[in-house]
């Protein structure tokens, strides 16, 4: 089912990708060839409009070919490519991206009408609930009000801006009660995707989300859903109290008091030590409370561009910060992780589903976009160049630029695929 979500995601985004070069190519008179979705052998294939629609076999891009496509060859026809005049080749080059880009608003301004559960503390304020490591200047119920002199609104926004600065100082603005404080925490890195981490948890309500297997909770009858109301006799009221509670039992029994239903049961639990956490716990997670956001289209459409702009801003945040080296390549991730994510999403729902194409659909408008041979990008940058000149470039010029270009993308895809598999294996 993976593969499947897979293919139709990546087929929806190309189809729109490779239909907007071809409205604009026939817009501008160009005639079209072939419109394929797909590389390699035609596996279904139709003609229509003096054009050869194509499903081919390696699902992992798509074409547009027209007519008088090569630069060396003088145009013999006026509806052929390269008789156009620059500016109108760039408006070609250039559709496609912006379909994509477009795709991106309706997918999310869609996501937002249909509505979808996100986890509470996303959308809440960025209150600290557990600092795993003792060293940061943090303390649990500390509200974090900025990073680096930006406002952040709720952890969605703080987990973006520390993912962006794995193994970099964060200068922090915190509410601690009525005071407000200056401190300045150093984030980690996540050995498997590259990313910045910090080791503080959200402020969570003291509910069982789920009981680990064979673990002390299980064996003592602990449910998911049960309310830990007291922890030896203390009034437990968020998680942090639990995990602190559990961690300085020593190993000794706690009794623990908890709500299921409408009955209250008690329920004593002796505690493990945790080699791989330093610490004693009793092999409980827990429950995420969701909240469920849903927006009339008017509000859906404002919300929709607003996430198109915070993702732009991600995308070119992370792309300077990775040609800067602020950022690892172990981030980067290919077809393989694609097709995970589309298969996860897909299982959330559909509105989930539909919002992951909406962020692949803006990342490959993006990406197409950058200045590479064999991009639309590098096309756009070579037509400007001409229409600069007021000459057509030379052939030993363009076949440098494309012998650079392909050795960069080729380099890109091995980056992507090693990636990919460490993931697996990981």
């Amino acid at each position: 089912m993976t593969l499947l979500y897979f293919i139709v995601a990546l087929g929806i985004l190309i189809f729109v990708h490779e239909l907007g070069h071809f409205i604009a190519a026939r817009a501008f008179g160009v005639r079209v060839e072939t419109f394929s979705i797909g590389f390699g052998p035609k596996v279904l294939k139709f003609r229509c409009c003096d054009t050869e629609f194509a499903v081919s076999l390696i699902p992992l891009g798509g074409y547009v070919k027209m007519a008088g496509e090569d630069p060396d060859t003088p145009p013999k026809h006026p509806y052929e490519f390269y008789a156009k005049p620059p500016w109108q080749r760039i408006v070609i080059a250039l559709a496609g991206p912006l379909m994509n880009l477009l795709l991106a608003v309706i997918f999310f301004t869609a996501s937002y009408t249909l509505g979808r559960y996100v986890p509470s503390y996303q959308v809440e304020a960025a209150k600290v609930g557990i600092v795993v490591d003792k060293r940061l200047p943090l303390k649990p119920g500390d509200v974090i009000e900025k990073v680096n002199g930006q406002p952040v609104k709720n952890w969605k926004q703080l987990n973006e801006v520390i993912a962006l600065n794995p193994n970099r100082e964060l200068h922090l603005v915190v509410k601690r009660g009525e005071k407000e404080l200056n401190v300045t925490v150093k984030t980690g890195e996540d050995s498997k995707n590259g990313i910045g981490t910090l080791p503080v948890v959200p402020a969570i309500k003291p509910i069982i989300g789920k009981v680990l297997k064979n673990s002390p909770a299980a064996k003592a009858g602990l449910k998911e859903g049960d309310v830990i109301l007291k922890i030896n006799g203390r009034e437990i009221t968020s998680w942090n109290q639990v995990v602190k509670t559990i961690s300085n039992s020593g190993g000794k029994p706690v009794e623990l008091e908890i709500l299921r239903g409408k009955e209250k049961l008690t329920v004593k639990v002796k505690p493990h030590l945790n080699r791989k956490l330093h610490r004693y716990t009793i092999g409980i997670v827990p429950k995420i409370d969701l909240t469920y956001v849903k927006y009339p289209l008017p509000q859906a459409l404002k919300k929709g561009i607003e996430e198109f702009k915070n993702q732009t801003e991600l995308f070119f945040t992370f792309l300077y910060k990775l040609v800067t080296g602020q950022a690892s390549i172990k981030s980067l991730g290919g077809p393989i992780l694609i097709a995970q994510v589309a298969g996860k999403a897909a299982q959330a729902g559909l509105s989930n589903f539909i919002y992951f194409m909406g962020f692949i659909s803006l990342q490959l408008g993006y990406f197409n976009l950058l200045p590479l041979p064999v991009l639309d990008g590098g096309l756009i940058l070579l037509f400007l160049i001409e229409m600069v000149r007021r000459r057509p470039l030379s052939a030993s010029f363009r076949e440098k630029f494309q012998q650079v270009g392909l050795a960069l993308i080729a380099l890109l895809m091995v980056i992507v695929f090693y990636n990919d598999i460490m993931r697996l294996f990981q």
